[in-house]
């Protein structure tokens, strides 16, 4: 009985030490867990995975106290920044789990309201537009996604305003882990996947774009295109900068929200309303993160 309450007492007093991403970071894996060992006889290897994310766990339990109690700036950057770094592993780690409730994807509904509302595909429509120059510049806004995240944590990390950075990332993770779990239990593949036989243009582009969308092809998934959790996490930091950096919002992460949605679509890797789904989720995260971390300021008076 007293180890018992010893081992309890362990894990409660580091959950509270815990940052808030730390926390979303173990809730998801937790979550995840369960799922495949409920779920889990309709992949390959659950047992092994069911146990690695365990494994996940308790390493995250063992680790982050080792990493508080670190000197200098190497071990301080690893506490922060481990979960930006391990972003590509989760992405691809989640990939294994699309088919891991529903064996099929859901796209015909998308296909169906889409065709419903505006009597055709936007994702074909857009076709008679594709030129090499823009699919440059399309595909260009779609790959600086992945320079978004680090990006807005640098705007604070680098000024030393680590509660900002902190509640920042947690708002970031809380979208990506929420975003990961409508890939399981709402799998939609994407335009790229399902209207293949309909997409009759070459997206040839200048310099880069050979380059891009290869890299998507061999890391992408199918699965995973509703919500777009690109522009989810996108409008999520747009919106929480724009609480505290409101010029570097505007000047920088605005046009870039803008190119990555139109990019999504002209791409043909998101339907219309994946980009619709995405905007809307980072609104209301980016909102609702804003605003309370702007009455946490004035409350608690840390540094803005």
């Amino acid at each position: 009985m007293n180890l018992d309450n010893s081992l309890i007492d362990f894990f409660k007093q580091r959950w509270y030490n815990f940052k808030l991403f730390d926390r979303n970071l173990i809730i998801y894996l937790a979550l995840l867990s369960v799922l495949i060992l409920i779920f889990g006889r309709n992949i390959d290897h659950w047992t092994f995975l069911f146990l690695l994310h365990l494994s996940f766990i308790i390493l995250l339990f063992m680790l982050i106290p080792w990493l508080d109690k670190q000197k200098g700036p190497f071990f301080k950057f690893i506490r922060y920044w481990y979960i930006i770094i391990g972003l590509p592993y989760l992405y691809y780690d989640i990939g294994l789990y699309v088919h891991l409730i529903f064996s099929d994807i859901f796209d015909k509904i998308i296909l169906f309201q889409e065709i419903w509302a505006f009597g055709t595909m936007p994702n074909i429509w857009l076709q008679q537009y594709v030129t090499p120059v823009l699919t440059e510049i399309m595909q260009v806004s779609y790959g600086i996604y992945w320079i978004t995240i680090p990006l807005g944590g640098f705007i604070f990390y680098l000024r030393h305003q680590y509660d900002l950075y902190e509640r920042l990332l947690h708002y970031v993770t809380f979208t990506f882990f929420f975003s990961y779990f409508c890939f399981i239990f709402f799998p939609v593949a994407g335009p790229r996947f399902v209207l293949a036989d309909q997409i009759t243009v070459s997206y040839e582009g200048l310099f880069l774009t050979k380059l891009l969308r290869g890299f998507v092809k061999d890391f992408g998934f199918r699965g995973g295109a509703f919500p777009s959790s690109h522009v989810a996490i996108a409008v999520v930091i747009l919106i929480y900068i724009w609480h505290f950096k409101p010029k570097i919002a505007i000047g920088v992460f605005l046009p870039l929200v803008i190119a990555l949605s139109l990019a999504t679509v002209y791409g043909q890797y998101h339907y219309f309303t994946d980009v619709l789904a995405g905007l809307i989720l980072g609104l209301v995260v980016g909102m609702w993160g804003g605003y309370k971390t702007k009455a946490q300021i004035d409350s608690q008076g840390f540094e803005n």
